[in-house]
């Protein structure tokens, strides 16, 4: 019995370790990563422009999706400028004909710095007089399944969404997806 005691109580430590590791983890991914923007230069005296705003997670794979994606938009024409959300971004985004957000998921959720800043910015994309911007979410994980974008639905009502995907192992090519939006 002693036994059983002792195996039910190392099972449970190293539950409550596995627990504050997924925790500290996920805190790290949700935090502000500041001001780092980049701008990739159109193509033209007044080129499209798009706006690539994304929380970058504890790989480099949304970092290299976003980059993919800015490519492939850059080549396609536009001006792209690529940035981290945080406080020291503009809510004014009517300078934009495209606006993609992208995040890393983690327990099926999109990062909270990302999901605040749309908070932010999506109900003056939906009031604005004139045209909306297209926009595009994408997320990166492991799994092909979407049900963090639901999540989103209310914030994102009255906006012009023409695509919402996610970069699984086994998922499209954000340079491809680039070229394609160019293209749009």
């Amino acid at each position: 019995m002693k036994q059983i005691l002792n195996g039910i109580g190392i099972l449970f430590a190293l539950f409550f370790v596995f627990m504050v590791l997924l925790v500290s983890v996920v805190s790290a991914a949700n935090k502000p990563k500041g001001n780092k923007e980049q701008v990739l230069p159109g193509k033209g005296e007044r080129p499209r422009k798009a706006l690539i705003i994304y929380q970058p997670g504890l790989t480099k794979i949304t970092s290299r999706r976003a980059q993919e994606l800015a490519a492939g938009l850059n080549a396609g024409g536009y001006e792209v400028t690529l940035n981290h959300p945080g406080k020291h971004l503009t809510t004014d985004l009517s300078g934009y004909e495209l606006v993609i957000f992208g995040s890393p998921t983690y327990a099926g959720q999109l990062t909270k710095a990302l999901t605040n800043y749309m908070a932010q910015v999506c109900p003056g994309l939906a009031k604005a007089t004139g045209e909306t911007p297209r926009i595009v979410l994408f997320a990166t994980g492991g799994l092909e399944q979407t049900e963090e974008f639901d999540r989103l639905a209310e914030l994102l009502t009255g906006l012009n969404v023409v695509k919402m995907v996610k970069f699984s192992p086994k998922g499209p090519n954000a340079y491809d997806l680039g070229l394609e939006l160019a293209q749009e």
